[in-house]
């Protein structure tokens, strides 16, 4: 259900601090009058993306820097083309490390950017989608229904009933609908289409309920409800309606904003390939955008082309300070504060992320400070290896010439006649 405000351990929290933002921001418009939900939807899809603005300008610094730095990184591939042995792999692996490290470019910056943004949106995306769940003046105006259906058993068979009929269904799919709880109940009426209020009150005959349905109703639809008669709990889908402009909306700003992030030019086929494929999405993730928020309720949508349109302006905004920004300068601001770093982490003896990993790939031994020695852990191993299969009594056994199993053969024969030796 969606009032149990699942989650999850990391989404749970995120989403019940949007929640409460949320309702800030609702009570604001509550005092000037608006209570059109779809206007809260956009201050704080904005309030949202404006704070992960930080997130965006550090990450498109670091692709200014990087093709900045790209001639050199390109001599580096250039030094080891075509070479495939553990020794020259690690070496060009380690000066690119000391390149990035010294402009302070972080590859994977852009990943972790990614990385932060998904709780971010699965918390947002739960938020918009279950507002009753996480507002309380929202879900206070669902209550006085709820608690009158709870109280008469034929109207919660009548609920059950109506949310079951062919028309409706498609509204309910996807979540738990379960009535057995108030809590149950308002997930059910939160996905009322504004139609399907004076259905439902046509199948009750109790008073309590129709008296409550007739209070609350008209300010449930007010809430729901946006410019040019947009009601926010129902798919747009492909009717040309107002609502239609939203997922349009979604698939130019999205466009847009793809559009305005900047492609860099490597000289590197195996980067270009990547570019290619980037041009690509440029065309692919706006027409998933439009599909997405044609299918889903339209305030979903209000927040998808809301943050699209956000994420354009952003891009364009950054583009532009860069653009007239000091480049020299930003580069040699950015070598000073990386030698402070570096000269930091080896004063702590600390190791970085990417070096730990290539110790846990190399049986835990520095793959920079002797490569030679690491070139042999795969000999090594070879040499200690041992099996029913390699035995003195499989000395008839015939091996492919130059396979793997044929070397270890020869090699535990080698054992053998040496006493074990190596």
């Amino acid at each position: 259900m969606f009032l149990t405000q699942q989650g999850g351990f990391i989404i749970k929290p995120i989403a019940k601090l949007f929640g409460f933002v949320f309702g800030l921001i609702y009570d604001v418009f509550d005092k000037f009058g608006i209570v059109s939900i779809g206007f809260v939807i956009i201050i704080f899809t904005i309030i949202i993306r404006l704070c992960l603005t930080p997130l965006m300008f550090k990450s498109n610094k670091s692709s200014k820097i990087t093709a900045y730095i790209q001639p050199e990184m390109n001599k580096i591939t250039k030094k080891y083309k075509g070479k495939k042995d553990q020794e020259s792999v690690l070496a060009q692996q380690r000066e690119m490390r000391e390149l990035q490290e010294k402009y302070g470019v972080n590859m994977t910056g852009s990943c972790l950017t990614a990385l932060i943004q998904m709780p971010i949106f699965l918390a947002l995306y739960r938020v918009i989608q279950n507002i009753p769940a996480y507002v309380s003046q929202v879900k206070n105006l669902y209550l006085p229904i709820a608690n009158a259906i709870s109280d008469d058993k034929a109207s919660v068979e009548a609920l059950n009933a109506f949310k079951s009929l062919d028309e409706y269904k498609s509204y309910f799919a996807g979540i738990n609908t379960s009535t057995d709880t108030i809590n149950g109940i308002i997930d059910v009426l939160a996905k009322f289409p504004t139609k399907a209020w004076d259905a439902f009150s046509s199948t009750v005959s109790n008073s309590s309920v129709l008296s409550a349905i007739s209070e609350n109703k008209d300010k449930i639809i007010d809430v729901n409800s946006f410019v040019a008669g947009i009601d926010l709990t129902v798919a747009p889908g492909f009717a040309l309606t107002a609502a239609f402009a939203i997922p349009v909306l979604s698939l130019v700003f999205q466009f847009l904003s793809m559009k305005a992030t900047p492609q860099q030019n490597t000289g590197d086929p195996a980067q270009e390939q990547s570019m290619k494929m980037m041009k690509g999405m440029m065309y692919v993730f706006p027409l998933m955008s439009f599909f997405i928020t044609v299918t889903v309720p339209a305030g979903l949508g209000l927040y998808w082309a809301t943050g699209a349109f956000i994420s354009f302006l952003t891009s364009v905004g950054i583009n532009a300070y860069f653009k007239h920004c000091d480049m020299e300068k930003l580069i040699e601001k950015s070598k000073e504060k990386a030698a402070k770093k570096i000269e930091k982490k080896k004063a702590s003896g600390k190791k970085s992320f990417m070096e730990r990993m290539s110790e846990a790939a190399y049986g835990g031994q520095d793959p920079n400070a002797n490569p030679k020695v690491n070139s042999n852990i795969a000999t090594q191993s070879l040499k200690s290896y041992s099996s029913n299969t390699m035995s003195k009594n499989n000395s008839g056994v015939k091996y492919r010439e130059g396979s793997l199993a044929a070397k270890a053969n020869a090699l535990q024969r080698y054992n053998d006649n040496n006493g074990g030796k190596n």
